[in-house]
């Protein structure tokens, strides 16, 4: 992997690839099931976890870019859009309220515009970021309000929808969250959605997740190393295990 990569087509700017993280806390997340660990626990060991192995590879840090957003009732920015190597100390998930996916995906909206708007000032160009979405049951909010926000997040005119990849623990079902996957079937690219299986451990599977999530990083790393502005995100799932469908 080479130290940076730029544009193929004679624009010198950095090319970097934006993930984010979007942690359900509602109160249930506090709870442990299956093990002497709740997810909650769990999810807060995603970002030391991403953030090590970034660090490991100074190569890595060019090229990611990574933050975090939680939701409940709302919807709060956690990590500010970042290089990781900046990131000091690192913050943490902390449980309340509902479950608010039409929070999360307006949020979302916002902060990618005010992100992409800050790489732009800081001279760097960025894929369309990646989203990987861990929640660990259903909505709680009206079907309506998650639709349009999701639209509007997925909006084909907005140059920045993202790559969105829901993971379902505890109550989350499949047919659920294959409402929210971005790219749907049929696409170029599709993405897909992820649930744990029954009778597994949440706070096991959200360690997987953040696993897939890493290898995911290197992945798409070395896709933007190696074609520049040709290539992305690559979502690398090599790994997933059975608790997993």
């Amino acid at each position: 992997m080479t130290t940076s990569a730029t544009d193929t087509h004679g624009d010198d700017r950095l090319l970097v690839l934006p993930f984010y993280i979007v942690v359900d806390v509602s109160l249930s997340m506090s709870v442990p099931q299956g093990g002497d660990k709740s997810a909650i626990q769990a999810a807060n060991e995603i970002l030391p976890t991403v953030i090590d192995g970034i660090e490991a590879s100074p190569t890595l840090g060019d090229v990611v870019r990574l933050g975090a957003v939680d939701f409940s009732d709302d919807a709060r920015v956690v990590l500010r859009l970042d290089d990781v190597r900046n990131v000091n100390p690192i913050p943490q998930f902390t449980v309340r309220g509902a479950t608010s996916y039409a929070a999360a995906f307006r949020l979302l909206r916002q902060e990618i515009e005010k992100d992409y708007a800050q790489l732009r000032g800081d001279n760097y160009k960025a894929y369309r970021p990646a989203v990987f979405f861990i929640t660990d049951g259903e909505p709680t909010d009206d079907q309506a309000d998650i639709v349009a926000a999701y639209n509007d997040l997925t909006d084909p005119s907005f140059k920045l929808r993202p790559n969105l990849i829901p993971f379902g623990v505890g109550t989350a079902t499949k047919d659920q969250l294959d409402q929210w996957v971005y790219p749907k079937e049929g696409s170029k690219k599709p993405m897909r959605s992820y649930v744990m299986r029954d009778g597994a451990d949440p706070a096991k599977a959200i360690t997987k997740v953040a696993e897939i999530l890493l290898s995911s990083v290197i992945a798409s790393a070395q896709s933007v190393s190696e074609q520049g502005s040709a290539g992305g995100f690559v979502l690398d799932d090599e790994d997933l295990d059975s608790d997993w469908n």
